[in-house]
């Protein structure tokens, strides 16, 4: 595939994704974006938990989990660590009947990430999965389900699996008793901003538009991403798809405005090979 070829077929797809412009939070890159700010995450997730969060440790979007050869992949919207617990906070848009099998695999894949080897059960570190869906999951206009694993015998019994599952349905806002909650659930059903923090995000979408080169980055992030739904389903196609992937990463490098670590996570490449590309510019 000719690098012409290629932005000929960037041209086409460009008509199929949303417009950068019109992207708000709930849209996942501008999700994974705006939540990597270590203080509007920890205020959106005490919100979301309503509990105090002392400091965010780790935030990263897109967190890809590849399990042994074969299997299936997963790519988790934001990897949150603080002192003692995994947060895992999904944006979904699109209901497509699987939240409960999504998050059993989700669960099992992040603690094997988690698990060294030869490390003892005891060592995994508490974990708590949140959806955030514009859309009921499960048709009970329960504006949260709150989901860990009991014992039907005895409701009382705690297993101490450390596990936790949180599925908002943010359609069902106006029941919620908690003002910040429901200001913030709103806010992802309806694009309306009431609240200090929802009002924080709010500009912080409208500068994260305003900056040189992240429209592009949008663009490589949705190439890379059909790219991997789509990874086998042609035959040959690699050779090309690597040649498109450096020559993106070569146009973002030129414009010096993101780091070598975006540019990897944006276009697929390993860190090594895009800094090979940046000495050879």
């Amino acid at each position: 595939m000719t690098v012409h070829v290629y932005y000929i077929i960037v041209e086409a797809y460009m008509k199929t994704i949303k417009p950068f412009e019109e992207l708000t939070f709930h849209d996942d890159f501008m999700f994974g974006i705006v939540m990597q700010d270590k203080e509007t995450c920890r205020q959106a997730l005490e919100c979301l938990l309503g509990m105090q969060i002392d400091k965010i440790d780790y935030t990263m979007p897109q967190k890809a989990i590849d399990p042994l050869y074969a299997a299936h992949g997963i790519r988790l919207d934001v990897y949150v660590k603080d002192a003692n617990t995994i947060y895992d906070v999904e944006m979904q848009n699109r209901d497509t009947g699987d939240i409960g099998k999504r998050s059993r695999y989700y669960q099992s894949m992040m603690d094997a990430d988690l698990m060294l080897k030869g490390q003892q059960y005891k060592t995994l570190r508490k974990t708590i999965i949140i959806f955030i869906c514009r859309f009921d999951p499960f048709k009970k206009g329960i504006p949260c389900y709150n989901i860990t694993r009991m014992c039907r015998n005895d409701l009382e019994l705690d297993i101490a699996d450390d596990a936790e599952l949180k599925v908002f349905n943010c359609t069902a806002y106006e029941k919620v008793k908690d003002a910040s909650l429901r200001a913030f659930l709103k806010f992802i059903q309806t694009d309306t901003a009431e609240t200090d923090i929802t009002r924080r995000i709010c500009k912080m979408v409208e500068t994260q538009k305003k900056k040189e080169g992240m429209s592009q980055f949008y663009l490589s992030w949705n190439l890379h991403d059909n790219d991997v739904k789509e990874e086998g389903r042609e035959e040959g196609r690699e050779e090309g798809r690597e040649e498109a992937q450096q020559e993106t990463a070569r146009n973002l490098l030129a414009m010096k405005v993101l780091s070598h670590e975006q540019i990897a996570q944006a276009v697929g490449l390993p860190i090594e090979k895009v800094r090979e590309l940046a000495a050879e510019l």
